[in-house]
């Protein structure tokens, strides 16, 4: 038993220290994870991993089926991929330190305890034999102190663990009551739930959507508060669930769950001038607060409009942003990456950030609301910033795989931050230094 024994070389309260002091350090990162096969046998037979995934079984006759918790692991290179294809934690390297870090790290600033027991099964299920964690760290500690860096034992926080009570897992019936194609790609379904319930829903919150027999995908909510009796959602077809919804017709039925997640804060933005972006499908959950806003405009301050997507025919909402026109309280500007000649767009031409310059406000009291593809955040905070505007002031909505909508499957995770319970919506200054998350 002695033989089988390993030790660190160090206290182990300085582990969670030891990460942070390490993040940056790529070469560290793609050195140790150069033989990862991310194969996920070392998170398969952890017995503190708890990732899963959802998967719909339906009978040969379609007349029954079930839902089934299914195992997924952090190491496997879908994990954290997003519908549209984009994923926030593409290479190996990065699914390795992730891995590390959750045991090491997040799980102790979050509940303030290290989730490794020691067991070895990690390492000794690792074909290039290169999971165990305590060789790992020891070259970790090893490699900062040859650096000259002193690291000091993680003061663990104060955490009230509490047991949670009824999860909302199980889906409640719905009908779609009315379709909407918007673009080729997009459509409108608006839905009732079959209790006569409302879905008692806030500004940028989302909801599970289950097509039966295939899965269920988060999509936020685009209608306001104040619509009573049915929600909207406008969904993009990318993916099996949103294809099959797309399918459906007025009268089928759908599982909801939810609503999930923080959404934005009216309360809060009250009295102050509102900038909203929005980019491609992020006008959907922007106009669920949007439209709040409208319906009580007196609330509010100055309402200003800057939506942009690729081409004028993919404009979704058209009608009603172009009926803004109309109104005096507020100001809209809509834009287009490019025009085919053979169409007419008589607005601007060009990305998003183009739109900004065009825009006078007092970044002392205005408060930004931006949603849109991950690639657009970072040049809009940036000319946010180019105009004075506060960290505080910018408020983001950011789409992750949110698969279980309660912070148990471990996909939307962002560090210690699980995006479907601690988001979407984020106040730029809470997450300006947190890796991974723009």
């Amino acid at each position: 038993m002695d033989m089988a024994q390993q030790k660190f070389d160090f206290p182990p309260e300085l582990i969670p220290e030891l990460l942070s002091k390490s993040y940056e350090k790529s070469g560290f990162w793609e050195k140790h994870a150069e033989k990862c096969l991310a194969c996920g046998s070392c998170v398969l037979v952890c017995p503190t991993c708890y990732c899963f995934d959802v998967k719909d079984q339906a009978d040969l006759s379609l007349e029954y089926g079930e839902r089934i918790r299914t195992w997924d692991g952090c190491l496997l290179e879908d994990f954290a991929k997003i519908a549209s294809g984009e994923n926030f934690r593409p290479t190996r390297p990065t699914r390795y330190r992730h891995r590390y870090f959750k045991k090491g790290k997040y799980l102790f600033d979050r509940f303030g305890f290290i989730s490794c027991v020691g067991c070895g099964r990690c390492s000794s299920n690792c074909l290039p034999d290169i999971a165990n964690p305590v060789k790992l760290f020891n070259d970790m500690y090893h490699e900062l102190r040859s650096m000259g860096e002193q690291v000091a034992p993680a003061t663990a926080p104060e955490v009230e663990i509490q047991t949670e009570g009824n999860i909302d897992y199980v889906p409640k019936l719905a009908t779609i009551v009315r379709k909407v194609p918007m673009t080729d790609k997009e459509t409108l379904f608006e839905i009732k739930l079959d209790d006569g319930t409302d879905l008692n829903h806030n500004p940028g919150q989302f909801v599970e959507v289950s097509v039966f027999g295939v899965g269920e995908a988060p999509i936020s909510i685009s209608s306001s508060p104040t619509k009573k009796g049915t929600f909207e959602l406008c969904v993009r077809k990318v993916g099996s669930v949103t294809t099959r919804l797309h399918a459906l017709n007025v009268g089928d039925k759908v599982g909801i769950r939810g609503p999930f997640g923080k959404g934005f804060d009216a309360e809060q933005l009250k009295g102050k001038d509102l900038l909203f972006i929005a980019g491609g499908l992020g006008i959907a959950p922007l106009r669920s607060l949007f439209n709040y806003v409208l319906d009580n405009r007196k609330d509010y301050g100055r309402v200003i409009l800057l939506y942009g997507c690729k081409e004028p025919k993919e404009m979704l909402f058209g009608d009603e942003l172009m009926a803004l026109a109309k109104r005096n309280d507020v100001e809209f500007k809509p834009t287009v990456d490019w025009c085919p000649e053979n169409e007419l767009w008589e607005g601007n031409i060009g990305v998003i950030t183009t739109l900004i310059p065009k825009v006078n406000f007092d970044p002392e009291t205005t408060y930004a609301i931006v949603c849109g593809p991950p690639i657009m955040y970072k040049f809009v905070i940036a000319d946010l910033k180019s105009r004075k505007m506060p960290d505080d002031h910018i408020i983001l909505s950011l789409e992750r795989r949110m698969k279980c909508g309660v912070g148990k499957c471990g996909h939307c995770q962002i560090n210690q931050i699980y995006v479907c319970k601690d988001g979407p919506v984020f106040n730029y200054s809470k997450i300006k230094g947190v890796p991974e998350a723009l």
